[in-house]
């Protein structure tokens, strides 16, 4: 399916939740797109734009679209707009016109306070926009899209769920090659070099930034979190931690496996091992049955952070999840504490249709335990997206 097509189921939610929140309009504003893209355009025109463009969607369902001439084209060949208002000297006089013409009484503007998805406007072309409609009565309406494009990243399409099944599939197909390349010696830098070969050969990006994508870690002393892999080598009695995700056809996936180094005459992991897995798979597990649509996402992370604890382990300094989309952390409610670090997010409902990562670790003498997986929120819960891993792969 075309990405026009796409942007027109996308387009066609976007007016669904306007009616949802009982919106008018939800207003784009922009400018030198390619420069400077809003995150919330890309689901809802294809191209980059040089000069002022709003894009307009109304909960009647016309579409407007304000863009400069030799911009006018581009939007027209979509077919996404049904008004394209072309101008050539002054944008302002003709977004008021289609204002005017509106009229709403409500009017979400593409910025916000804690949903960066929806934060596009920039302060310079918010004081632009002011200028523009300034002796109206339109500023006083305005109201931040944050609601709007939580939900619109949230729920995912069909086509946005073939996309990232496929982005799924591509990054458990890459942790296959890892079983053939481990082995005592190999360094976290050389392992990722291969996993990033394997990815340029099969077209995939990275989800995150490059250098750390995949993020891999041998042992006790290596760099955790977001680290770039390093020269440490792995040594018999290890643990190996990947963290990798890819971008497929603008989506992506976001998952974490595990590998054991055996010492000489060991056939299974430590018990310490064992027993941090178990843990760890456990928690996930507690807040998987926990998860489901109009559950605030911080009461999620409170049951897998109770069970991790209960189970004798320090609590993970990060949220149990988020969104995954067309970013790896992508829009919409967090799987998080309530902690200032996340703002309102951790407080926002969960929405049918969303696709979270449930992911935590534990730190043990032999190196970082981890698990991470996606999950899809179904009607009355959630279902696993990928395939977790059950055991612990062993070199």
């Amino acid at each position: 399916m075309a990405d026009a097509d796409l942007q027109k189921e996308k387009i066609a939610q976007a007016i669904r939740i306007l009616n949802e929140l009982q919106l008018d309009c939800w207003l784009t504003f922009v400018r030198e797109t390619d420069e400077r893209s809003d995150p919330a355009l890309q689901l809802i025109f294809n191209q980059d734009v040089t000069w002022h463009a709003a894009f307009l969607l109304t909960k009647t369902g016309e579409r407007y679209a304000v863009v400069a001439r030799y911009d006018d084209d581009l939007v027209k060949q979509s077919g996404l707009y049904n008004h394209v208002v072309t101008y050539t000297q002054d944008y302002g006089s003709r977004l008021l016109d289609t204002l005017k013409a509106i009229n709403p009484t409500s009017l979400a503007v593409n910025y916000a306070f804690d949903e960066v998805a929806a934060d596009g406007l920039t302060h310079g072309m918010y004081l632009q926009l002011m200028s523009a409609l300034k002796y109206t009565p339109f500023p006083r309406r305005f109201i931040s899209a944050g609601p709007l494009v939580s939900r619109l990243r949230s729920r995912k399409t069909a086509t946005e769920l073939k996309r990232m099944r496929q982005a799924i599939k591509e990054t458990e197909e890459l942790f296959g090659l890892v079983n053939g390349f481990l082995r005592p010696g190999v360094s976290e830098c050389a392992t990722s070099e291969m996993l990033h070969a394997a990815m340029a050969q099969r077209g995939l990006g990275a989800a995150w930034s490059y250098a750390s994508c995949p993020g891999v870690k041998f042992g006790p002393n290596t760099l955790f979190g977001h680290g770039i892999p390093s020269e440490i080598v792995l040594e018999p009695g290890f643990i190996a931690s990947f963290d990798l995700g890819v971008r497929y056809q603008d989506y992506c996936s976001d998952l974490q496996r595990l590998w054991y180094a055996r010492q000489p005459g060991e056939e299974q992991p430590p018990e310490v091992v064992q027993r941090a897995f178990a843990a760890v798979k456990g928690a996930i597990e507690t807040g998987k049955a926990v998860l489901r649509p109009g559950i605030a996402g911080w009461q999620v992370d409170a049951a897998a952070r109770a069970y991790l604890v209960a189970a004798g382990y320090e609590e993970y300094q990060h949220a149990l999840g988020h969104s995954v989309g067309r970013h790896a952390h992508d829009s919409g409610p967090l799987l998080g504490p309530c902690w200032p670090r996340y703002g309102e997010m951790p407080y926002n409902k969960i929405e049918e249709g969303a696709v979270y990562t449930l992911e935590l670790g534990v730190m043990t003498e032999r190196g970082y335990v981890s698990q991470e997986d996606e999950v899809l929120v179904t009607p009355d819960g959630c279902e696993w997206f990928s395939q977790p891993q059950e055991t612990i792969y062993l070199v």
